[in-house]
């Protein structure tokens, strides 16, 4: 079995995994690379970008949709 064919299937069997290492690394990478600051002000615009691309997939208000993550972080 070839190495590519070996990650393939580790990745399809834990793909929570992949997805954590993957952006532990990027997130590595960008500390060394921009630094902490930096890397904490793009993290803060992701996650703005995400709640307004899941909200509109929602077809719900940003707003509302930033309030309802809040409040179930809260419990």
């Amino acid at each position: 079995m070839s190495a590519i064919r070996f990650i393939l299937d580790w990745i399809n069997e834990n793909p929570g995994s992949a997805i954590g290492a993957l952006l532990g690394f990027v997130f590595g990478i960008l500390l060394f690379t921009v630094g902490f600051l930096k890397m904490m002000v793009l993290l803060v615009l992701v996650l703005i970008g995400y709640f307004v691309g899941k909200s509109w997939d929602k077809k719900v208000s940003p707003i509302d949709q930033i309030r309802d993550f809040i409040r179930n972080r809260g419990r």
